[in-house]
């Protein structure tokens, strides 16, 4: 007859001493142990990083069902092994235990049990020792100073086991370390960072990860500062006093490494600034078809990097030369079957006139003409003919031939005899 000990733990509870209902009592926890049961024969096992493989003889008593693993956990005041998994068949000989801590010591037993909840005395005690934590990447360096990136380098890490590596990123404004890439492959030393911000500050570190996702702590960290945008366009001048052109100059970029200069123009101070030409001077003369055209300007410098300078909130304005003031005191009247015209200077620019005579040859049709090069403020036109009427207007020219806008027109015209 099988003998069997039964063990019975009980725990009391204490009366309450500041309430009047009485705890209610904690069940008895019952553990039989059969002695007759085998105890497993362990034979060896294999430590990871942070997980152990047991190995155990097979057990032929088909009283067994399976096996339940003791385990305690290292640092809690509770120094007990307690039960941590059930395994549901005799016939295995394995088993794994996971997401232990690197470099730690645990105890191990093992009992077999039936399917009427009694267990065996329990296996010897394995001591096991995980592996302490693969060392983090050891050489960790950045390159700075590029356009709107970072370029991280790194020695590949020599333990078999690595399997790539996880780039994490900080701002200098923010304590928080973010992960920005994940690099497949041992064998990867570099990492370029993209889309960041202009003479920015940023902290980079990166940890190593095994095949089975363990992560080594992180690198020394390194820190990068982004190229600065090459600095504003100052001095900035432009013409009033063109005909039909505006010149622009400016200060000279300070940058070593430039590319060349935008211009940007709009009719309009606080419209829309649209692209209008690229250079590499600092001067431009921008040719415009039109008399007291007025444009506004601003300049930017672009590095050999693409980098743009700021485009300053404020722009430059600059125009053509203006029309001549129209001729005044404009007077006209047929003396002698000729049209005398005469007017007044208003513009000192003016350095001759033209008059522009239109004769109506019928209600419908008319025909112009020039006269020019007029150097006074007279003029008699002597062909003429009877009963056909002329119309007279007369324009201020400069010494670049630009025109005032008419004076208004004066119809002279005379009968026959």
């Amino acid at each position: 007859m099988n003998s069997s000990i039964r063990y019975a733990l009980s725990v009391s509870l204490a009366l309450s001493l500041f309430s009047g209902c009485a705890p209610q009592p904690v069940p008895q926890k019952t553990v039989t142990i059969d002695s007759t049961l085998p105890t497993p024969s362990m034979n060896g096992f294999i430590a990871d990083i942070t997980s152990v493989a047991f190995e155990w003889k097979p057990v032929t008593d088909p009283r067994v069902t399976g096996y339940y693993v003791y385990r305690n956990t290292p640092g809690a005041e509770d120094k007990k092994l307690e039960r941590i998994t059930t395994i549901d068949s005799r016939f295995a000989t394995h088993y794994v235990d996971h997401d232990l801590k690197p470099g730690s010591e645990y105890q191990y037993r093992f009992a077999t049990i039936t399917k009427e909840g009694s267990e065996s005395v329990a296996s010897e005690t394995t001591l096991v020792a995980t592996q302490p934590m693969i060392a983090p990447v050891s050489f960790f360096q950045s390159v700075g100073n590029m356009p709107r990136s970072a370029k991280l380098l790194w020695r590949p890490h020599p333990n078999g086991k690595i399997n790539g590596y996880i780039i994490e990123r900080q701002n200098a404004t923010d304590q928080k370390w973010e992960t920005i890439a994940t690099v497949t492959g041992r064998l990867n030393a570099e990492f370029i960072d993209r889309d960041l911000k202009d003479a920015q500050v940023y902290f980079y570190r990166i940890k190593a990860t095994t095949f089975d996702k363990l992560a080594t702590d992180p690198s020394e960290t390194t820190k990068v500062v982004t190229k600065p945008l090459p600095p504003e366009i100052k001095n900035i001048t432009s013409t009033n006093n063109l005909p039909r052109a505006i010149t622009l100059t400016w200060e000279a970029s300070t940058i070593s490494d430039l590319s060349h200069y935008n211009i940007y123009r709009s009719a309009n101070p606080n419209g829309s600034f649209e692209y209008h030409v690229k250079l590499e001077t600092t001067n431009f003369t921008d040719t415009i078809t039109e008399d007291g055209k007025f444009y506004f300007y601003k300049i930017t410098a672009v590095d050999k990097d693409g980098l743009e300078s700021s485009i300053s909130p404020v722009a430059t304005q600059g125009s053509t030369l203006s029309k001549p003031q129209t001729p005044v005191a404009y007077e006209g009247k047929i003396i002698n079957k000729a049209a005398e015209l005469q007017w007044q200077n208003n513009d000192p620019r003016a350095v001759s006139y033209t008059v522009i005579k239109t004769t109506k040859k019928s209600w419908i049709s008319r025909e112009s003409v020039d006269i020019n090069n007029i150097t006074g403020t007279t003029f008699r036109d002597t062909d003429i003919k009877a009963d056909t009427g002329y119309l007279y207007e007369i324009v201020s020219v400069d010494k670049d031939g630009i025109r005032s806008l008419p004076t208004q027109a004066i119809e002279l015209s005379y009968e026959a005899k």
